[in-house]
């Protein structure tokens, strides 16, 4: 009841937050850094954004000569027909169609392409990269010069003081364990990939600037 009451005070000034926002706010402030090292979250969580980004910025594209074609295997379609032929496919993916509105779904999926805009990894993201990269050319020419930064995140100090370890940065190289202590680094590093990421992205800063 009472967090019904807070939730329902307007004069406390809440805001609606979006999921990305608030997955980076659970990353970076998280009690114990628990969320960057636990083994799954990282990757649930980004499987929910890029489906969430998929489904809202999802097109289906077809070329105009198609329409007349594409329009009369619609009508033969009924959301009881996708759904039915959804779960034959899900149980089976050879299956064949049967029913008239199942075939004319089968028959639509070679006249409609599938766009994705801003989703990370898909293929209309590359392309788009592409493009991008192909009007810098146009525009200012070939670059003179190709770099390829690899900041070492085991061997830095800094990294290892991001992923949650107790490193006294002005003795750092006092108390090292022999052999043991580069295995040491890389295991802080592996069990934290958010901090390494944050290490990259500060490194990379840095030199830019």
């Amino acid at each position: 009841m009472e967090n019904h009451n807070v939730c329902s005070n307007d004069a406390i000034g809440f805001r609606n937050i979006d999921v990305k926002t608030h997955i980076t706010h659970i990353f970076q402030s998280g009690p114990n850094r628990r969320f960057q090292t636990h083994l799954s979250f990282i990757f649930v969580m980004g499987n929910i954004l890029q489906r969430r980004q998929t489904s809202f910025n999802a097109r289906l594209a077809v070329k105009k000569s198609w329409f007349p074609r594409v329009n009369a295997l619609l009508e033969k379609i009924s959301d009881s027909t996708v759904e039915s032929y959804t779960e034959k496919l899900k149980k089976n993916s050879f299956a064949r169609p049967e029913t008239e509105g199942e075939k004319a779904a089968a028959d639509l999926i070679n006249y409609v392409n599938y766009v994705a805009e801003h989703v990370p990894g898909s293929m209309a993201e590359i392309q788009s990269m592409r493009e991008e990269m192909f009007s810098i050319v146009n525009t200012d020419g070939l670059p003179h010069i190709f770099l390829t930064l690899n900041p070492t995140d085991t061997n830095n100090p800094i990294a290892q003081v991001i992923a949650g370890r107790d490193v006294d940065l002005d003795k750092f190289f006092d108390d090292l364990k022999p052999g043991s202590e580069n295995l040491e680094r890389s295991t802080f590093i592996s069990q934290n990939p958010v901090a390494a990421a944050e290490f990259f992205d500060i490194s990379v800063k840095n030199l830019l600037e």
